[in-house]
């Protein structure tokens, strides 16, 4: 009988079977046969893991003459790189030290068997809001597979981890929402995994609401029966007195873990198809896509269309100057829309004079090259219908942040529409 090494692994008890020695898992089975290799005292020897059950599974096989030199693997699921190895001692201690990984082997004879069985790996269903705080909260295996709640009843991938070389983090699917984890007591995001395999599977993948929020846009209806027509499932929030309520009535509106934004001033542009999916294996956030500015020319995520996380959304109570950047944001590179703002004086003076306010306290509390080129945009260039409103905006923002910066109060003011107005018919209609 060829000697017998079991791998000992963290799980709940280990299965019964012959063995002559004993060794704890620690990262991958490449390294484990290099450090056992000088105390086997047989031509062949097993090497087999703690958690598996091999009781209808053959010990007394003997490799035929000509298979005598290869390794052989044994596995049952759609990973070839099995917990079942019969290594020729010679052959291996003739490789390891010019290969690199153990599947780099001159010669792998791979058996499909069902005499086997793995341990049964935890399932953890997430919602898509935060599937890292559903991870973090929940009890864990050395392995757990992560699944979408919504999608409960498919059928999982027949797959099993690989112990070859250093722990992955699995994901299948276009948008990972099955993921098999290693476990780790705590993570921010799933990219805290440095390895990574992307596997295909196919699932429905379900699309995110669209809500429209308008207040007081005189283009409001007409873009919306555009959008209807564009997007079916659209739903339109309408006249929510105060913009954290607006978007907290949105929120409430969605029956997705996101929605996508969308704003009246904006004409949504024939290639943005609102399929766009948050990244599973990103932290929770807010994701802005671009908009393009039709007075100065600039394409960046001012005004432009949201995909909004709901869960964040409702969190945020008390934002600062800006709702969206008050959470955990990213920016997409997509050019979503075109913001026409200055559709009237009104419109385009309040816009200008909210994105210049956000941008000068930006460019007080962390400048960028980036930033200062937008303010520069804002206050000195401007052509087109309502340009010089737009001008006027970032003009009266640069004068009251100036006269204000010290009190946050203030310049939160600018959050209320109804100030805005009494602001602006003070300066520019009563007068």
């Amino acid at each position: 009988m060829y000697d017998c090494v079991k791998v000992l692994f963290p799980v709940v008890s280990d299965k019964e079977f012959f063995c002559n020695k004993q060794i704890t898992f620690v990262s991958n089975y490449f390294d484990i046969i290099k450090s056992i290799i000088g105390d086997i005292k047989t031509s062949h020897f097993w090497m087999i893991a703690s958690f598996l059950d091999t009781s209808n599974f053959d010990l007394n096989f003997i490799p035929e003459q000509f298979e005598k030199k290869q390794l052989h693997c044994w596995y049952n699921n759609e990973n070839k790189e099995g917990n079942i190895l019969l290594i020729p001692k010679q052959q291996f201690t003739e490789q390891m030290n010019s290969i690199e990984k153990l599947r780099d082997f001159k010669n792998i004879n791979y058996h499909y068997t069902n005499d086997i069985k793995n341990m049964e790996l935890k399932k953890i269903y997430f919602d898509l809001q935060d599937p890292v705080e559903c991870y973090n909260q929940k009890s864990k295996n050395f392995y757990s597979y992560m699944i979408n709640k919504e999608l409960v009843k498919l059928e999982l991938p027949k797959y099993f981890p690989s112990f070859w070389e250093e722990e992955k983090l699995y994901t299948f699917g276009k948008t990972s929402d099955i993921m098999l984890i290693p476990n780790k007591k705590s993570i921010k995001q799933f990219y805290d995994y440095d390895k990574k395999v992307s596997l295909p599977y196919e699932y429905e993948i379900k699309q995110m609401d669209v809500i429209f929020i308008s207040y007081d846009e005189p283009s409001a209806a007409d873009r919306f029966e555009k959008l209807k027509n564009k997007v079916p499932r659209a739903k339109w929030i309408k006249n929510v007195e105060g913009q954290t309520e607006a978007y907290h009535a949105a929120a409430i509106a969605s029956d997705t873990p996101y929605f996508f934004a969308v704003f009246p001033k904006l004409e949504v542009l024939d290639p943005f198809d609102f399929e766009f999916q948050p990244d599973r294996l990103k932290n929770p956030c807010h994701y802005i896509f671009n908009a393009l500015n039709p007075i100065n020319g600039l394409e960046y995520g001012h005004g432009a269309i949201i995909l909004y996380n709901k869960k964040l959304t409702l969190e945020t109570k008390n934002p600062g100057l800006d709702f969206t950047l008050s959470a955990p944001h990213t920016h997409v590179p997509i050019l979503s829309s075109i913001n026409h703002f200055n559709e009237t004086p009104w419109l385009c003076w309040r816009t200008s004079f909210r994105e210049v306010l956000k941008l000068k306290e930006i460019n007080d509390k962390k400048p960028t090259v980036e930033s200062r080129y937008r303010l520069s945009k804002w206050l000195n260039d401007g052509k087109g219908k309502n340009a010089e409103w737009c001008l006027n905006g970032a003009s009266d923002a640069d004068q009251y942040y100036e006269k204000n910066k010290q009190d946050q109060d203030k310049l939160k003011l600018s959050y209320n529409f109804l100030w805005l107005k009494e602001f602006y018919e003070r300066k520019y209609v009563r007068n």
